[in-house]
C-alpha cells in the first residue's frame, strides 16, 4: 500500500514539473512576433506563388 502512494505521487510530481517547465516554452510560441517599436510585431511568412514556389515576407502589425 505504501508503495502504491509512494510510486502515484511520485509520478504526480513528474508531471507537475514536466508541465511547470514547458509553460514558458508555451507562451514564446503563442507571441512568435518580434517587437520592432511603437507597438508594431513582425513575423515571417510562407507565402504560396502560382508557379509553385514559396516566397517568404515580413508580415508586420499594430500589437494590442
Amino acid at each position: 500500500m505504501r508503495t502504491h502512494f509512494t510510486s502515484s505521487s511520485l509520478i504526480a510530481a513528474s508531471l507537475l514539473t514536466a508541465l511547470a517547465m514547458m509553460a514558458p516554452v508555451t507562451a514564446a510560441a503563442r507571441e512568435g512576433a518580434q517587437s520592432v517599436g511603437n507597438g508594431i510585431k513582425c513575423y515571417t511568412a510562407a507565402v504560396p506563388q502560382a508557379d509553385g514556389t514559396v516566397k517568404y515576407q515580413r508580415v508586420c502589425y499594430k500589437g494590442v
